[in-house]
């Protein structure tokens, strides 16, 4: 069955000729304008199908979907009533709702979502380089305190087939992954970032492609599920890339939004279609913007998911090995974020002689180790080029290598750490 959306700019016998015109057409939804119809009672009666109206059009549709078995909603209404922006927010509700949307030149379709036989907590972000895999390690890292848990990921650099790596730290050294390189993987891949940072075990994936929604075109996340069901594990952690989100219908949301990301990004398009899962959302690098735009994200927030517990952080770099009276240099994916890396890895007993935010442009990187030649150890992200070109570096010249894990921190007061026991624990009883 369909729903249509219809408005007051077109004569009710237009309308209801529409509607007569599509057929299976079960209810509709008045998005507004009064220009050419009389009352709400009288185009009801026109159209012979029951309408919708309140002065919230987003709550009449959400009812309205959720009260009918529709598979389809038809957009039957123009400019001025609605405006793009409007039609982001009603094609976010419908994919919510598992529902395609359509109107005269576009076609939004949900992919189907799957179901895991375990518990599942899903991490998604509204985009990239947001900090959203230094969130899902945390998650992890925190949740081993109740139960055991797996990530699967599904990385733009990815395995063809889900790759298990066990989680202990100790294996995934340097040279191991430099070995990864030679045979042809991308040994920065998020799941070797995860097992690093967590120790937990992780599950390799990749995908192609990524939908305007957040939906992958192409990805092998299936099959890592199935493995990770196949496991002794209490929880699986399915981890996004981008702002793509695994193709998986999750028991609880943790939605990773960037402080730094324009406010269009979060509030428009299909940002809130991301927050509408969360029922944790966490906000990084919270202390590199001001105070109104933290203010503005809070408020765009609440006004799509008021129920969200919303948590404003901070990345502290977290060295996973010793870094005391040696000389470092810090490579990161930003010049701002490597700066600040110096005054979190000084009073650890280290001395930053140099630092690079290039990690991700490789040829500017390179250019950037021509002034590390003084440096005892490299202090690297494992992103982008940290394999191929900074381990490689290091390795080749007998400089030490020691990864960094990036710990989101608190800085509203909150407790990142206690709200994530708690959600994992809500998920863990009601048994996934």
């Amino acid at each position: 069955m369909r729903m249509v959306l219809i408005d007051g700019e077109h004569y009710p016998d237009v309308t209801a000729w529409a509607v007569r015109t599509l057929g299976d057409v079960c209810c509709a939804v008045f998005l507004g304008g009064i220009e050419k119809v009389g009352s709400i009672e009288s185009l009801a009666e026109k159209l012979g199908i029951r309408l919708y109206y309140s002065d919230e059009y987003l709550a009449s549709l959400k009812r309205a979907l959720m009260e009918n078995h529709v598979e389809e909603v038809v957009d039957l209404s123009d400019e001025p009533v609605v405006t793009y922006e409007d039609r982001f927010k009603i094609a976010s509700l419908c994919l919510l709702h598992g529902v395609s949307y359509r109107g005269a030149d576009f076609h939004f379709t949900p992919k189907p979502l799957g179901r895991v036989k375990k518990p599942s907590v899903g991490v998604i972000g509204t985009g990239k380089r947001i900090g959203k895999t230094a969130v899902s390690g945390f998650l992890a890292r925190t949740l081993k305190e109740i139960c055991e848990p797996v990530i699967v990921t599904m990385g733009r650099g990815g395995p063809e087939q889900p790759e298990l790596i066990p989680g202990d730290a100790e294996d995934i050294t340097p040279e191991y992954l430099i070995e990864l390189v030679e045979g042809g993987e991308h040994a920065a891949s998020d799941h070797l970032e995860d097992a690093l940072t967590s120790g937990v075990k992780t599950i390799g994936c990749r995908r192609c492609g990524g939908g305007m929604a957040g939906f992958p075109f192409l990805d092998v996340v299936h099959e890592g599920v199935k493995l990770a069901e196949s496991l002794p594990v209490d929880l699986v952690i399915l981890e996004g890339s981008g702002a793509t989100f695994p193709p998986y219908r999750a028991d609880a949301y943790v939605v990773v939004v960037g402080a730094k990301q324009p406010l269009t990004h979060i509030s428009g398009y299909f940002g809130p279609l991301r927050l509408a899962f969360a029922d944790v959302v966490v906000v990084t690098m919270a202390d590199v913007v001001s105070a109104d735009k933290l203010e503005k994200i809070e408020r765009i927030v609440m006004e799509v998911n008021p129920e969200a517990d919303i948590h404003f952080t901070a990345f502290r770099p977290r060295p996973l090995g010793d870094v005391t009276g040696k000389r470092i240099g810090v490579i990161m994916t930003s010049t701002e974020a490597a700066g600040k890396a110096r005054s979190y890895l000084e009073p650890l007993g280290s001395d930053v002689v140099e630092v690079s935010g290039n990690l991700a442009n490789r040829p500017r990187l390179i250019r950037d180790l021509r002034r590390f030649e003084r440096v005892d150890a490299v202090a690297v992200e494992l992103k982008a080029a940290a394999v191929d070109v900074v381990t490689r570096w290091a390795l080749e010249r007998g400089v030490e290598v020691v990864y960094l894990d990036n710990e989101p921190l608190n800085i509203d007061g909150k407790d990142l750490a206690a709200a994530f026991v708690e959600l994992g624990k809500r998920v863990l009883e009601a048994g996934g």
